[in-house]
């Protein structure tokens, strides 16, 4: 990794866009001192969910990091296409799936070849979820999909497109900024509704935070250095355990040091939130815990 990517990762690996964010890097590293700022709470919805949450609290912890861009599924889409439309170009048809359920989310993934310290956070971040009292405690195998077992070149963030439904009566429209395949999948099935809280893509342009779609390129690219904002939460199935992040954010914060990232090396290898909108690109101080949540997708 060259210099001045270096010192871009490292910069917004610190940043807090909001007051109540926390570094992820600084929150997982507690945890191995006399005193962790982060928690694993059940959740009081679904009893097979945990919450990454603020020592002492059931506040979910938004936290921030920073990394190296690499590739992603269509913004709106992810993986899903409905019916015999078109396949959209760059989507890899292993991925493709038709129908709401949980194969179906947006998918983005930075660099890891240089820089590994998400797996090791994440490793961190394992041990708390095999410490909490009742969690696991069918006693299931973690997932071994990105386990850390082996470290792969690429860490990959997949959001949920479809989260479970399971209430009476009518159940809700999707709403409507979603893509026109998401919501009809959603009207598709009763199992299912639509993740509101589908990953906004922004970048700092003329020093301000805008929708990437207002900038130039209006697309990420191999090597922009990103910040990312995020929640945790651990779910057990029948067979398995595993942590999923749940970005809310992804934004460009610098361009691409095209020396060291040619857009050709982006071709190498193959992978077989609604908020307010005010985030800060200034510095921020953090807030004393515990923090309370300004806005659902933060």
């Amino acid at each position: 990794m060259d210099q001045q990517t270096q010192e871009a990762v490292a910069k917004w690996k610190t940043h807090r866009y909001k007051p109540n964010h926390l570094p992820f890097t600084e929150a997982v590293n507690s945890l191995l001192t006399e005193t962790p700022l982060i928690t694993l709470t059940r959740s009081a919805i679904r009893s097979n969910e945990w919450n990454v949450c603020h020592a002492n609290t059931s506040t979910p912890a938004v936290m921030t990091f920073a990394g190296v861009f690499a590739e992603a599924e269509p913004y709106d889409s992810g993986n899903l296409v409905i019916g015999e439309n078109e396949v959209p170009p760059g989507l890899n048809e292993v991925r493709i799936t038709r129908f709401a359920g949980f194969k179906a989310a947006y998918s983005y993934a930075i660099e890891t070849y240089h820089d590994k310290d998400i797996w090791d956070l994440q490793h961190t971040l394992d041990e708390l979820a095999k410490e909490t009292r009742g969690f696991n405690t069918a006693q299931q195998p973690r997932l071994e999909w990105q386990n850390g077992e082996t470290q792969g070149w690429r860490f990959y963030i997949r959001v949920p497109m479809f989260l479970p439904y399971q209430g009476r009566g009518e159940k809700p429209k999707a709403p409507r900024h979603l893509h026109t395949w998401v919501k009809q999948a959603h009207e598709r099935t009763r199992a299912y509704r639509a993740n509101p809280n589908r990953p906004q893509v922004r970048a700092i342009e003329d020093g301000e935070l805008r929708d990437i779609a207002q900038c130039t390129p209006s697309r990420l690219e191999y090597g922009d250095v990103v910040g990312l904002i995020f929640t945790v939460v651990y779910t057990e199935t029948p067979a398995n355990w595993s942590p999923v992040y749940m970005l809310t954010n992804i934004i460009r914060v610098m361009h691409a040091n095209r020396d060291a990232y040619p857009l050709a090396a982006s071709e190498e290898f193959d992978d077989v939130g609604v908020d307010d909108g005010k985030l800060s690109i200034a510095a921020v101080a953090p807030c004393k815990l515990p923090c309370v949540h300004s806005s659902p997708g933060l």
